[in-house]
């Protein structure tokens, strides 16, 4: 029963309490069952054949009584005796049904629900003597107890006077109560006493034709409240079933995030490294400048390997931006995927208490011992949810949760390509540097090549042109001889006496010998001073080549033994794209 609902009452007769009303519901305070003292087990009240007027002087209105009783409580006997018949068979199934309720009644109560009772009911004084105005745990009719006497003083007193002039004051008068009524006179006192008789047999007609209307009524609402109950149970089981369905479905997506979220932190590690890794040709590039920063003289040329460098150089910084910019795109997808696992989990932690929730209802039947009032227990809050907006929340869920996962997969797909091509792209450009680098290295060693065999043919000129001069020297001084002789001769001749010395032929001859001697001599030495010359252009390129043989050595070192040995360190495609180490 709920506090909602509307009131329950039994009435109850017999005994010194007379006719009550025992409200089962009571909508003012829906207070906790208290656990009270059984009475004793009442004789079963089987063939009833009706109530028997107890005998009371009527005065002058005995024989419209006795008419009235004729009328109405003696039917005719054949329909009288049919009516108690069926009475009595609905007696002999309720006694049946009191008799166990009394039966479970009197077993062992755990001291956990007494203390119980005791804290929800504070107003028992006793646990052996509590107040006794509600049913019991279990039994489907509450017994009447013994009402104690009244005291003068109390909640049920009204205090009220509506007589004498000390009317309203409190202590001039003993307290009148709504029950104790002494302003009356003996006449009127018996008049209301001939009242309540005629009231009493009045209901106890009624009392009769109500008792098997009351029994089948009773079969017929237990019949009901059980096939409800059973509807109910499952309908709940079908809830919970559904309510469980859901919640393996949450389970399973609440598995995929987390393995999404596991894989995506693996993928940003996995970008990590390739930025660190990054750092590892940039390095490599960086050096190589440097150090053909270093080449000297004629041989710092902005050749094509120094654009490449500076193109790769350009590559990683693009590359760098964009893997920064995948990563920083990676924490914040991290962060939405831990949130919508998190929005998972919630709806998963509700829907699995509701689960549990809706098993132990199921689980619930009028037997079970956890059951009991539970006031305000059908009021419906304002805030509830309807099944729809239920059911549209948890697709909602699972769908905002598959797209996050979604863009997550895609964002990782992308990562994957985004690495590949940055390695390939790297790779490529450093294929392209060393293709370029070696073609330099073999252009500068050819040229280093060419220049050492021009040495070495510079310096057997030199040396044919040192012998030539020498040959030359003593070739000019071999006309010296001749050169004697012709003036020799000449100088003879001119101690010739008178008409003897004279321009004959043979004179002619010695001068013309003499010019020949003479130009022979200044050829020579044209000769002389052209091999002279000669010899020192020989000398400066033997210089000059020496010096470009010793500068493009520099430079092959530097592009071979420093360069080259570094990029023999390039990292390899995967450890740029991350999946190996470096």
């Amino acid at each position: 029963m709920h506090c909602g609902k509307e009131e329950e009452k039994v009435e109850t007769g017999g005994g010194d309490c007379g006719l009550n009303l025992i409200n089962l519901n009571d909508a003012r305070g829906c207070p906790a069952p208290v656990l009270c003292p059984l009475l004793p087990e009442q004789p079963l009240l089987k063939g009833r054949r009706g109530m028997q007027p107890t005998p009371v002087t009527m005065g002058p209105r005995h024989e419209l009584a006795t008419e009235y009783l004729h009328q109405n409580a003696l039917a005719p006997v054949g329909d009288y005796q049919k009516l108690h018949a069926a009475v009595d068979q609905q007696q002999d199934q309720l006694g049946n049904i009191r008799q166990q309720q009394f039966q479970s009644s009197h077993m062992p109560q755990n001291q956990t629900e007494l203390q119980f009772a005791r804290q929800m009911d504070p107003n028992a004084d006793n646990l052996q003597n509590p107040p006794c105005y509600l049913p019991q745990q279990g039994d489907d009719m509450p017994h009447k107890d013994h009402l104690t006497p009244m005291g003068p003083v109390g909640p049920w007193a009204s205090g009220k006077l509506d007589w004498s002039p000390m009317a309203g004051l409190t202590g001039t008068r003993p307290v009148v109560d709504r029950y104790s009524i002494t302003r009356y006179s003996p006449n009127e006192w018996r008049a209301r006493n001939q009242e309540t008789i005629t009231y009493v047999n009045q209901v106890l007609d009624k009392a009769d034709k109500n008792r098997f209307s009351g029994s089948t009524e009773y079969q017929r609402l237990s019949a009901l409240v059980i096939k409800t109950q059973n509807e109910t149970t499952e309908k709940l089981r079908n809830r919970s079933q559904l309510i469980g369905k859901w919640k393996g479905t949450l389970e399973n997506a609440i598995k995929a995030m987390a393995d999404e979220i596991s894989t995506m932190e693996e993928e940003r590690i996995r970008l990590r490294k390739s930025l660190v890794v990054l750092g590892v040709p940039e390095s490599i590039a960086k050096e190589c400048i440097s150090k053909r920063a270093g080449r000297p003289d004629t041989e710092l040329v902005r050749d094509q390997t120094e654009e490449e460098l500076v193109n790769e150089l350009a590559l990683i910084a693009e590359i760098r931006r964009l893997l920064k910019k995948t990563l920083e795109d990676f924490e914040t997808q991290q962060v939405e995927n831990r949130t919508a696992r998190q929005r998972l989990e919630y709806d998963w932690s509700d829907k699995k208490e509701a689960y549990e929730i809706d098993t132990l209802n199921v689980g619930l039947n009028n037997n079970s011992r956890v059951i009991m009032f539970r006031p305000g227990a059908v009021r419906q809050p304002p805030e509830q949810a309807s099944e729809k907006y239920w059911e549209h929340f948890s697709q909602e869920t699972l769908e905002e949760c598959e797209k996050c996962r979604q863009k997550s997969v895609a964002l990782r797909n992308t990562l994957n390509s985004i690495l590949m091509n940055a390695a390939r792209d790297i790779r490529t450009q450093a294929d392209v540097v060393e293709k370029t680098l070696t073609a330099r290295i073999n252009c500068t060693q050819e040229a280093v090549q060419r220049f050492e065999n021009d040495l070495r043919q510079i310096l057997q000129d030199l040396a044919d042109t040192e012998t030539r001069i020498l040959q030359l020297h003593r070739r000019v001084r071999s006309f010296d001889a001749a050169m004697k002789v012709a003036q020799t001769r000449m100088d003879n001749r001119s101690f010739r006496p008178n008409v003897e010395n004279c321009r004959d032929v043979a004179q002619q001859d010695l001068i013309d010998e003499v010019h020949t001697v003479q130009s022979s001599v200044s050829a020579l030495l044209h000769e002389l001073e052209v091999s002279e010359q000669v010899k020192g252009d020989l000398v400066k390129a033997r210089a000059k080549l020496e010096r470009e043989i010793m500068l493009k050595r520099r430079t092959l070192f530097t592009d071979r033994e420093r360069c080259m040995l570094l990029r023999s360190h390039y990292p390899s495609a995967n450890a740029l794209s991350g999946t190996a180490q470096f």
